[in-house]
């Protein structure tokens, strides 16, 4: 369960304070584990023929079982150090206050003012700041407690939306030389959707700010994605 910690003016939503030692201990002593069972499966991995490294892994069962140990434990240890610091560099926290919202995932960084916001909901496990044309002004990976963003929008007097996204039944899928777009856009669909398919995350979000410039709010479910206007200014 995530965390909703106020300070002072303003209420800060994370995960609890115990989740980052615990990737910081377990991911690194699981991957020491893993590395110690490598010395035990290293033989059999060499009998499966599209297993991939079978050079590698032939040259490490050559090794004496001390030398295995000594080369797969730190080995183990360093990869859950590094898969632990950058899931604990992925965590979301959301800083709600009375004059701004602000977002922090991993690179990504964004405060939108309170007198842009018209509402806030969650859906597909994403959490999007709208705006009063209907645009989307903030849009990010979402797996904090609902309730406790719930909490903390009402808190400082934001609109908090249960239901989720009320225009979702505008949107519509995109299919490339589909009607109704304003021009430039199929072109940057067309770009998005290949950064979509290569899950490009700093592409699609370049992309998707240059589409909101021309008032068109895509959505991406299953590698497709869905789009509809936002009001024009």
């Amino acid at each position: 369960m995530s965390a909703d910690r106020p300070h002072g003016n303003r209420t800060v939503v994370a995960e609890p304070a115990w989740v980052a030692p615990a990737f910081l201990t377990v991911l690194p002593v699981l991957g020491a584990a893993l590395g110690w069972g490598l010395t035990f499966a290293a033989e059999w991995f060499t009998g499966l023929a599209w297993f991939p490294f079978q050079g590698l892994i032939e040259r490490f069962t050559e090794l004496s079982q001390t030398v295995q140990l000594v080369i797969a434990i730190p080995l183990g240890l360093v990869v859950g150090v590094l898969l632990g610091l950058t899931a604990v560099h992925e965590m979301l926290t959301v800083t709600v206050d009375s004059d701004r919202i602000s977002l922090k995932r991993g690179d990504f960084e964004q405060s939108v003012d309170r007198a842009e916001i018209a509402s806030v909901f969650v859906e597909d496990k994403r959490l999007v700041l709208l705006g009063h044309r209907r645009q989307e002004l903030a849009q990010v990976a979402f797996d904090l407690d609902r309730d406790k963003l719930a909490a903390a929008l009402r808190r400082h007097g934001y609109t908090w939306r249960p239901e989720g996204d009320p225009y979702g039944s505008q949107l519509r899928r995109w299919v490339p030389e589909g009607e109704g777009l304003p021009p430039g856009a199929d072109a940057l669909l067309k770009a998005r959707q290949r950064a979509l398919e290569k899950s490009k995350d700093d592409d699609l979000r370049e992309l998707r700010d240059e589409l909101a410039g021309l008032d068109v709010v895509v959505r991406d479910k299953d590698k497709k994605q869905y789009w509809r206007p936002a009001d024009p200014a």
